[in-house]
């Protein structure tokens, strides 16, 4: 892995930190986008787990103070035997290369759909319990194909009323335990090199900290209206990724 290579995904560690430190989200899936240009699938969602889960620490320890603690709680009902459920298919299907862009399309769809239906049940509190946890259950089964799960449960966030702090901190730890349950499935179902891959992401690491502390330095300076329309329109750059550049593109082009 050449010099060039290692420095570029460290300046993409340390722009998407930022971004996410700003917004709640749009940097993960953005790193992902860039370690896919220079890495194999089964390399570069091992990598991103753990950039992701130094990105998220990070942002949980810089925003302690508003995590809402019970919906961690509802996530993880659903979060953990999902994970288990995504290791299963990882070793039945082994790679997820055909099914991925379909996945993503769907992902890119569902995007869409929760930004255009009413949002009178997050305005009501209704259900909360129940859809997080069922959210958990699909992140936890789809995190080990398609790495970045932010745009997947950051819709039921925005329904449900949460904003600036208090979601920045919360889908953190969402975020940070899905990557954590990751890790040790790709280290026994798949070959994984940590030698090799281990120093670039220590150093990509090393830059996400930094980044992450510079978001939040930012954040003061975004009001809470300001705060829903960039993450309203980092949604929507999710969902058109997902559907015509990781899906569309991929199966037209045979990628």
């Amino acid at each position: 892995m050449g010099n060039l290579t290692v420095a570029v995904l460290a300046l993409a560690a340390l722009v998407t930190a930022t971004v996410s430190g700003i917004i709640g989200m749009g940097g993960g899936i953005l790193l992902l986008a860039v370690i896919f240009s220079f890495l194999p699938h089964q390399d570069a969602i091992p990598v991103h787990a753990v950039v992701q889960l130094a990105s998220n620490g990070t942002r949980l320890l810089a925003f302690l103070g508003n995590v809402d603690w019970p919906t961690i709680g509802r996530f993880a009902l659903g979060a953990v035997p999902g994970a288990g459920v995504g290791a299963l298919l990882l070793w039945l299907l082994g790679s997820p290369d055909q099914s991925e862009p379909y996945l993503k399309m769907a992902v890119g769809v569902y995007i869409v759909l929760s930004l255009v239906v009413p949002l009178r049940l997050a305005k009501n509190g209704q259900g909360g319990g129940r859809t997080f946890t069922l959210v958990g259950l699909v992140a936890g089964a789809a995190a080990l194909t398609l790495g970045a799960i932010g745009p997947l449960i950051a819709p039921v966030f925005a329904r449900h009323g949460f904003v600036k702090e208090r979601l920045i901190a919360t889908k953190a730890v969402c975020q940070a335990m899905m990557h954590l349950l990751k890790l040790p499935a790709f280290l026994v179902i798949r070959d994984l090199d940590v030698q090799r891959l281990g120093l670039l992401a220590l150093v990509m690491v090393a830059m996400v900290i930094p980044g992450t502390l510079l978001g939040k330095h930012l954040l003061q300076y975004v009001t809470e209206k300001h705060f829903v329309m960039l993450y309203r329109a980092a949604l929507l750059l999710a969902a058109g990724k997902l559907v015509l550049i990781d899906g569309v593109w991929k199966v037209w082009s045979g990628a």
